[in-house]
């Protein structure tokens, strides 16, 4: 599927990663947050999502894959806390 920015996930969505990052002292201006859309893998029943985040400062990028927004906001949230997207 194609990908989607961050302006077309769904507005409580982008709310809540705008808190995430707000409670890590980062703004959204500083990251490329993407989605490939939702395709159900083969045989299986939910549609899996890969959410794709890119500090533009550095270049550092991690990759979540999820069936619901909340999981991956828990991940990105944790590596934030770890300073994985920092300098």
């Amino acid at each position: 599927m194609a990908a989607h920015d961050f302006a077309q996930f769904s507005w409580d969505e982008q709310e809540d990663v705008k808190a995430v990052l707000a409670s890590r002292g980062r703004e959204l201006h500083e990251f490329t947050i993407t989605d490939n859309g939702a395709a159900a893998p083969e045989g299986g029943k939910a549609a899996i999502r890969t959410i794709s985040v890119t500090r533009i400062a550095n270049g550092k990028t991690a990759t979540y894959e999820t069936d619901h927004f909340a999981p991956w906001l828990t991940d990105f949230d944790e590596a934030l806390q770890a300073g994985e997207f920092d300098d």
